[in-house]
C-alpha cells in the first residue's frame, strides 16, 4: 500500500487538490478544513521535492518520503471525512464533535504508523503511557474541560446556531459551536469566542424568539391615566410594529406615581433579540404619534416648542385654504368653508402607521397637510398591490364621507404624515343647510370612480358615459339616505 502510494503520490496530490478546489464554495462553513486539507499538501510537496532531489544525489530520501507519505494521507483524511460527514451525512446531522473526533483518531493512527515506519519502538510509548498521560492530562485540564463541554452542547443540542444568546457579561447569536469553543456575534458586530466549559459552568440565557420588554415613559399628573392608557394601547396594537409582535397583545400600565409625574410602561413582546434598542425606539415614536392624536402632549409644552408649533403651522396650508382645493366642496362660500373647517381634526402618523384600513367601517375622509400616504388592497386570494399614493395638497376616503360604505382599500403612512380629518358629523350640518350638495358631489364621485373603471377595464366612450349616468343616480340617492336629507327642490 505504501508503494503504490508513493508511486502514484503526485497523482493522487493533483486529485485530491482538484476534489478540495470543488469542496470550497459548497462547504463555505467548513473552510477552515478545506485550508487544513491545503496545507497538508503542500507539505507533502515540500517532502516530495527534498527526497526526489535526495534519491537523485544518492542520499538517504528514507525519512522525507514516509512523512511526505504521511502528510498526503493525512489530506485525504481530511478530504475524506468531509465527503461523508458533510455531504453524505448530511441529513442526519450528526452532532460536530463527531466527525472531528473521527478526524483526531485517524490522525493519532496514522501518526503511530509513521512512528512504527521509522523503527521507533512503539511498546516503550504504551509502557509510559501512565505517566505521559497524567502529565498531560494535568497540562491540558482546561482544554480538556472545553472539548468535553463541547461534546455535550452538542450531544444536548441545547445551543445551536442561530440562537441569541446571554452568558455572563457576553451576548450575541451563536455562529457555531465547536468541539473547544462556541463563536458569538454581537449587536456592536465583534465576534466573541467563549470556551465551551464557560458554557457548561455558567448560567446560559437562552432568548425567546418573543421576549417580553418593559419601555418606560413619564406624563404629568394633568392627564387623566386612563386615557393615556387607551391611547397608547391603541396606538401600539392598530398597525403592526417591524420587530414587535402582534401576540400578546402590546399593553400600558401605570408603574408609579412620582411627585410631578406620573410614570407608565409600555410592555411588548420583541420577536428580534439583539436588536431591542432599534425595536424600543418604534415603540416610543408609535407612543408619541398616538398621543399627539389622542390630544395628550407627550412632554410639558415649553414656551420654545409653542413657539415652534406656531412657525410650523404657519408655513402650511390653512384648513379653508384645504376645503377650497378639494372639488366636493367647491359650491360652498367662504363663510361656509370657514365653519366646516373648524370641524377638522388635525392628525399625526407615525411612518408605517394604519391611518384607515380595508374592510374597516368608515365615515371620513382625509385631506394630506405633509408627508406621503399609499393606498394598498388585498385580494380575495391574498395577493396585495399599491393603488396610489397621496402627498401634500390631496386627499382620499371621501366615499366612505358621503356613503358610509366601508373601506375598500388600506391607506398606510410611508414618512410621517399631517392630515385634518373630516367626519360624517362634521359634515351633516352643512349638507343639512345646503342638500343640493348632495348632487354636485355625486356628479363628480361617479365621474372619479368611472376614469377609475375605464382605466382598469378599458371602457369604450358610450359604455363609459352610460355607467356614469347609472353610478350618479345611485351615488346621488345613497349619499342623501345616508345624511338624511331629501331633494334640492
Amino acid at each position: 500500500m505504501g508503494t503504490l502510494v508513493s508511486a502514484y503520490s503526485h497523482w493522487i496530490a493533483a486529485a485530491l487538490f482538484l476534489v478540495a478546489a470543488i469542496l470550497w464554495k459548497p462547504l463555505q462553513r467548513d473552510r477552515g478544513r478545506v485550508r487544513t486539507a491545503f496545507g497538508f499538501l503542500i507539505l507533502w510537496a515540500g517532502f516530495w521535492i527534498f527526497s526526489t532531489a535526495a534519491a537523485h544525489w544518492n542520499l538517504q530520501p528514507r525519512i522525507a518520503t514516509e512523512v511526505s507519505r504521511t502528510f498526503l494521507i493525512l489530506a485525504a483524511i481530511q478530504i475524506g471525512f468531509l465527503l461523508f460527514f458533510d455531504l453524505l451525512l448530511y441529513r442526519i446531522r450528526l452532532p460536530k464533535f463527531a466527525s472531528e473526533i473521527a478526524i483526531v483518531a485517524a490522525y493519532a493512527a496514522v501518526l503511530l504508523q509513521l512512528l512504527v515506519r521509522l523503527g521507533v519502538d512503539a511498546s516503550s510509548i504504551f509502557a509510559t503511557s501512565a505517566v505521559t498521560t497524567a502529565v498531560i492530562g494535568l497540562a491540558l485540564q482546561d482544554m480538556l474541560s472545553n472539548i468535553a463541554g463541547g461534546m455535550a452542547l452538542q450531544l444536548e443540542n441545547s445551543i445551536t446556531t442561530g440562537d441569541y444568546i446571554r452568558c455572563g457579561d457576553h451576548a450575541g447569536w451563536v455562529q457555531h459551536v465547536r468541539l473547544r469553543h462556541t463563536s458569538l456575534l454581537t449587536a456592536d458586530g465583534d465576534m466573541i469566542v467563549l470556551p465551551n466549559s464557560q458554557l457548561t459552568r455558567s448560567a446560559v440565557v437562552i432568548v425567546s424568539k418573543a421576549h417580553r420588554q418593559f419601555i418606560p415613559f413619564s406624563m404629568p399628573y394633568a392627564h387623566n391615566p386612563q386615557e393615556i392608557v387607551e391611547a397608547v394601547e391603541a396606538a401600539l396594537s392598530s398597525s403592526p410594529i417591524d420587530g414587535v409582535a402582534a401576540e400578546p397583545k402590546p399593553r400600558c400600565l401605570l408603574a408609579e406615581m412620582t411627585p410631578g409625574h406620573i410614570r407608565y410602561t409600555a410592555v411588548v413582546w420583541l420577536t428580534r433579540p439583539g436588536l431591542d434598542v432599534v425595536q424600543v425606539s418604534l415603540v416610543l415614536n408609535r407612543i408619541y404619534y398616538g398621543l399627539d392624536r389622542a390630544g395628550i402632549p407627550a412632554t410639558e409644552i415649553s414656551y420654545l416648542v409653542e413657539n415652534k408649533a406656531a412657525t410650523v403651522a404657519a408655513e402650511e396650508a390653512s384648513p379653508e385654504d384645504i376645503l377650497r382645493r378639494t372639488p366636493i366642496f367647491r359650491l360652498l362660500e367662504d363663510g361656509e368653508l370657514a365653519e366646516l373647517a373648524s370641524r377638522l381634526h388635525r392628525l399625526n402618523f407615525a411612518p408605517g402607521e394604519y391611518i384607515l384600513r380595508q374592510g374597516d367601517p368608515g365615515d371620513s375622509m382625509y385631506f394630506v397637510v405633509a408627508g406621503r400616504v399609499v393606498i394598498s388592497y388585498k385580494a380575495p386570494d391574498g395577493a396585495e398591490r399599491q393603488l396610489a399614493s397621496f402627498e401634500s395638497g390631496e386627499f382620499f376616503g371621501e366615499a366612505s364621507l358621503l356613503t358610509g360604505e366601508s373601506r375598500t382599500a388600506t391607506a398606510t403612512a410611508a414618512s410621517r404624515v399631517v392630515c385634518y380629518r373630516l367626519d360624517k358629523a362634521g359634515l351633516q350640518r352643512t349638507m343639512e343647510q345646503q342638500p343640493e350638495l348632495a348632487e354636485d358631489m355625486s356628479v363628480i364621485m361617479a365621474h372619479r370612480q368611472i376614469e377609475l373603471s375605464t382605466a382598469r377595464e378599458k371602457l369604450d366612450r358610450e359604455t363609459a358615459l352610460r355607467r356614469e349616468a347609472e353610478s350618479q343616480t345611485q351615488m346621488l340617492d345613497r349619499i342623501r339616505r345616508f345624511f338624511g336629507i331629501g331633494s334640492a327642490g
